[in-house]
C-alpha cells in the first residue's frame, strides 16, 4: 500500500470513530482465571440510547440515585440499589451530550448549540440559551457557573440560573480534529480547558482572566492526520493537580495554580484518565491499560491482553479497575497486577452506551439499546 493510500485509509477510520460497523473485527478475547463472579444486579429500560458515540453521554451517580438523559431528550432518576424509576421527564430537544446536576436542576447540551436547564422535579424547562456550536461534552458546575465547551472552540461560562453568559474564551482549531470535545473542569476558582489545538487553558472563573497556558499535545508530522493533537479526554483534578491527556502522544501532571508540569510521559489516547489515591490508570491509543503512580509518573505495570478492542475511559470500581470495550465486555483489572480478573458482556452484545460510574458495589453503564445496567460482584 502506498503511504497516500495509507492516510487516507487512516483518515476514513478517524472521521468514522463511533460507527461500529465501520471498523475491522475485534480480537478474541483472553482467557482468563477467573477471581470473581461479576453479574447484572438490574436492568432498566428508558426512552433512547446514547448517540454518536460511548464517551459522549454520562450517569450522575448521587446520594442514592442515578441522573441521566438519553439520545431523545428524556431525564431520568432512577434508585441505585434496584433500578426502579423514580422520576422522568420528556423534553423536545436531541441530547448530545450527558447531563449535569446541581440540586433539583439537570442541565445538558443539543445538537443544535443549546444548553438547556430542567428541573425533573416541576417537570419544567427553566431555560435555554443559545451557543455558538454544537456542545459534545457535559458541562461543569460551581460557584453558580457553568462552563460550556463547543465544537467550534468557544469556551463559554454562564450563570446557572439565568443562563446569562458572564464571559467568553476561543481557541483556533486546526483543519483536521477528532470530532468531540474535553469536559472543562471547574476546581479552585479556575476554569481548565483543553482544545482541539493540543493546548490546556486555566481562565479566572469569575472574569475569563487567562492564567496559564500549557502546549500539551504538539502537532508533529507532514500529513494533517498526523497532526491530531486533540485533548477530548476528560480532565481529573485532584489535591491541586491536573491530569490531561492528549490525543498524539503526552499523558501530563500540571500544577493548577501555575500550569507547571510536574511530570508528563509519552502516551497518547482519546479517552480519559482515572486517578484514585496515588495510583493513575490510562489507555493508549493501543488499548493497552497502564497504571502510573499520580505522583510521579512512573510505571507500575502495563497490560496488553485487551489491545486493540477500542477501551473506552477506566473506572476504579471496588477492587479492581473497569474498562469496556467495543463489543460490550466490561473487564476487570486487578489493580496491584493489571491481571484480568473478569470479563462479562454488559448487555446482549452491543458497544458501551456511556462512560461508566461506580458506586458503592455497583458499576453502572448506559447501553445504546435503551437500557441502563447495573453490574455487582
Amino acid at each position: 500500500m502506498s503511504k497516500s493510500l495509507f492516510f487516507v485509509v487512516l483518515l476514513s477510520a478517524v472521521l468514522v470513530q463511533g460507527c461500529s460497523n465501520a471498523r475491522p473485527d475485534l480480537p478474541s478475547l483472553p482467557s482468563i482465571d477467573s477471581k470473581v463472579n461479576l453479574k447484572t444486579s438490574w436492568r432498566t429500560g428508558v426512552d433512547g440510547g446514547f448517540g454518536e458515540t460511548s464517551e459522549r453521554f454520562n450517569l450522575v451517580a448521587e446520594n442514592d440515585a442515578l441522573f441521566l438523559v438519553t439520545n431523545k431528550g428524556t431525564l431520568y432518576e432512577l434508585g441505585q440499589e434496584k433500578g426502579k424509576r423514580r422520576d422522568s421527564f420528556e423534553t423536545t430537544y436531541e441530547a448530545s451530550s450527558g447531563v449535569t446536576r446541581h440540586e433539583d436542576t439537570l442541565y445538558f447540551g443539543t445538537y443544535d448549540a443549546q444548553l438547556v436547564a430542567v428541573s425533573l422535579a416541576s417537570k419544567s424547562v427553566l431555560w435555554e440559551k443559545t451557543l455558538s456550536s454544537e456542545i459534545l461534552s457535559e458541562v461543569s458546575y460551581a460557584a453558580g457557573k457553568l462552563a460550556v465547551q463547543t465544537s467550534d472552540g468557544w469556551l463559554s461560562v454562564l450563570d446557572a440560573t439565568t443562563g446569562e453568559t458572564q464571559w467568553r474564551a476561543k481557541e483556533d482549531l486546526p483543519s483536521l480534529t477528532v470530532r468531540g470535545t474535553s469536559a472543562p473542569v471547574i476546581a479552585e476558582g479556575k476554569v481548565i480547558a483543553g482544545f482541539a489545538n493540543g493546548k490546556l487553558n486555566a481562565y479566572s472563573l469569575q472574569d475569563g482572566a487567562s492564567l496559564w497556558s500549557y502546549e500539551l499535545g504538539k502537532p508533529e508530522g507532514r500529513y494533517e492526520i498526523e497532526r491530531l493533537s486533540d485533548v477530548d479526554g476528560r480532565l481529573v483534578v485532584q489535591n491541586n493537580v491536573v491530569y490531561a491527556v492528549a490525543y498524539n502522544g503526552t499523558l501530563a501532571a500540571l500544577s493548577i495554580e501555575s500550569g507547571r508540569p510536574l511530570w508528563q510521559r509519552s502516551i497518547g489516547s482519546a479517552v480519559g484518565v482515572a486517578v484514585e489515591g496515588e495510583l493513575l490508570m490510562a489507555v493508549d491509543m493501543k488499548s493497552h491499560v497502564v497504571a502510573l503512580n499520580a505522583k510521579n509518573g512512573t510505571e507500575i505495570w502495563e497490560n496488553t491482553d485487551l489491545a486493540d478492542r477500542d477501551l473506552i475511559t477506566p473506572t476504579f470500581f471496588r477492587d479492581y479497575v473497569a474498562v469496556m470495550d467495543r463489543g460490550g465486555y466490561v473487564h476487570l483489572l486487578d489493580l496491584t497486577t493489571g491481571e484480568v480478573a473478569e470479563h462479562r458482556m454488559a448487555d446482549n452484545d452491543v458497544p458501551p452506551g456511556s462512560r461508566m460510574v461506580a458506586s458503592d458495589k455497583q458499576l453502572f453503564i448506559l447501553t445504546p439499546n435503551a437500557n441502563v445496567t447495573a453490574l455487582s460482584y
